[in-house]
């Protein structure tokens, strides 16, 4: 039986909207971005229809669309012009971020128990292929630059020496470049690899311009490497979330089951504005008009490092020297301040000055150059950070102490591993106080940024190195038998 009409009114009210009311905010202060998506809130590309009317083209898998996880029809067509665009044999569209490729390329390298040779400055996402696919970490480190507080990159010594120890191993990840541009020599890697049957795995996040420019390094797309991902949101310029996964000219992972990988991982509803985003973003990279604005980036780089390089008596800008230089992305403005931290300096200069940074740390602020900012960007960010300089007493020396206290000892840095991290990931835990983990094995990750060194990762032991660095509200361990 229906219940009668009532003629009774129907309060409603709006629920509050605190992130977008964020974001709206965030947009107000028209900040100068240096940091990530690389678009810095502007559309590269001219094409407006779409980006106008985002609802309008908010589809799913319909007739004409094709389907991610099987394309036969336009999707396959620009994964194919994408390869064309990066010269590599087969480029894959991802949705779920870089992260997800790197999680997919640990299913095809790497079987349960298989060995996997990993630099601690791995992103967190090769830590969750771990746990998914089962496979066990050889973790080193990578070079160590203390006088920047810095994590350099993988030495070709270094992965000899692994290879050496651990013969046995089934593949290599490699971040590079790292997160302040440092990158790798990966021909020379990729050589040692080939010579004892090891599938290479590059993380390129932040080099998905290498590929485009003669202007900056050689892309491990065309040194040798068996799987290649770019966050082409990070300085590409689509929409975040959106990257790409490449298998290079001589890949020894097939392309079927990279896609399989995906398949098992990726959305199955996936967004066509973020695919839409990459196809709009290679379309413009590969044009007249986004090769023009790549070069026209980099004349911005290196003038305003000439610039400040020239005039800056006590703030530091990294820029390596000698055969280090041909691996480095010049667009990743690593400044140090000799008598503050980083996270004081930069929140100060974003507070006071409207310049957004991408990253900080005690050592320094990191600013990306990205292909969204305007002349005038880099006209006052290159008059901040000499105004910053200016006003700094003539006797002001680097503040060193600052940077040894934030770089841990090599033993803290590679902990003892008592349990494979997928093992531990399962176990039963329990949240302990700081002043209860030593000695426990930890069922969490602790990392202060992405693509940082981790303090502990699930399986390790912990050990009183690690005691400040953990949260204070405390940490989840694996639970005592």
């Amino acid at each position: 039986m229906q219940p009668a009409p009532t003629n009774k009114k129907v309060e409603t009210h709006q629920l509050e909207t605190p992130l977008v009311d964020a974001l709206k905010t965030y947009d107000r202060h028209d900040r100068r971005r240096f940091h990530v998506p690389a678009h810095a809130g502007q559309r590269l590309y001219e094409d407006a229809s779409i980006w106008n009317q985002p609802f309008r083209y908010d589809l799913t898998e319909l007739e004409g669309l094709d389907v991610l996880s099987e394309p036969d029809g336009v999707i396959l067509e620009a994964q194919q012009r994408m390869a064309e665009l990066f010269r590599v044999s087969h480029s894959f569209m991802l949705i779920n971020g870089a992260s997800v490729g790197l999680m997919a390329a640990m299913l095809c390298v790497a079987q349960p128990g298989a060995k996997v040779l990993i630099p601690r400055n791995a992103h967190r996402a090769v830590l969750s292929g771990l746990i998914i696919s089962g496979a066990h970490p050889v973790w080193f480190l990578p070079s160590h630059l203390p006088e920047w507080d810095l994590w350099g990159p993988v030495t070709v010594e270094q992965v000899q020496t692994q290879l050496n120890q651990h013969p046995d191993a089934t593949a290599l990840f490699l971040t590079s470049p790292t997160y302040e541009g440092l990158g790798s020599d990966i021909q020379a890697i990729a050589q040692l690899c080939k010579a004892q049957g090891i599938a290479l795995v590059v993380d390129e996040a932040h080099g998905s311009l290498w590929a485009l420019s003669d202007q900056l390094p050689t892309s491990a797309c065309h040194s040798g490497a068996d799987v290649v991902i770019h966050s082409l949101h990070k300085s590409g310029g689509s929409l975040t979330q959106s990257a790409l996964a490449h298998l290079p000219e001589g890949s020894c992972v097939a392309p079927a089951l990279f896609q399989q990988a995906l398949n098992t991982l990726q959305s199955t509803s996936p967004s066509y504005l973020l695919m839409a985003s990459l196809d709009a973003t290679c379309g413009f990279l590969g044009s007249n008009a986004g090769r023009a604005r790549i070069e026209w980036l980099l004349s911005q780089v290196w003038a305003v490092r000439g610039t400040l390089q020239a005039s800056l008596n006590h703030i530091r800008l990294y820029q390596p020297q000698g055969a280090a230089a041909q691996f480095w992305d010049p667009c990743k403005l690593y400044l140090s301040h000799p008598l503050q931290s980083g996270e004081d300096w930069g929140a100060t200069l974003e507070t006071e000055q409207q310049l957004a940074y991408e990253s900080a740390k005690p050592g320094g602020v990191l600013y990306l150059a990205n292909l969204g900012l305007s002349e005038a960007d880099f006209e006052i960010f290159q008059t901040v950070i000499t105004a910053e300089d200016t006003a700094l007493p003539s006797a002001a020396l680097p503040f060193a102490a600052l940077q040894q206290e934030t770089v841990a000892s090599e033993q803290a840095c590679l902990p003892e591993m008592i349990l494979p991290p997928r093992e531990a990931f399962f176990r039963k835990g329990q949240k302990v106080p700081m002043a209860a983990a030593l000695n426990r094995i930890a069922k969490e990750t602790v990392v202060h940024c992405p693509p940082g060194i981790p303090v502990l990762m699930p399986g390790e032991r912990i050990q009183a190195a690690h005691l400040p660095f953990l949260p204070e509200s405390g940490v989840w361990v694996v639970a005592e038998p």
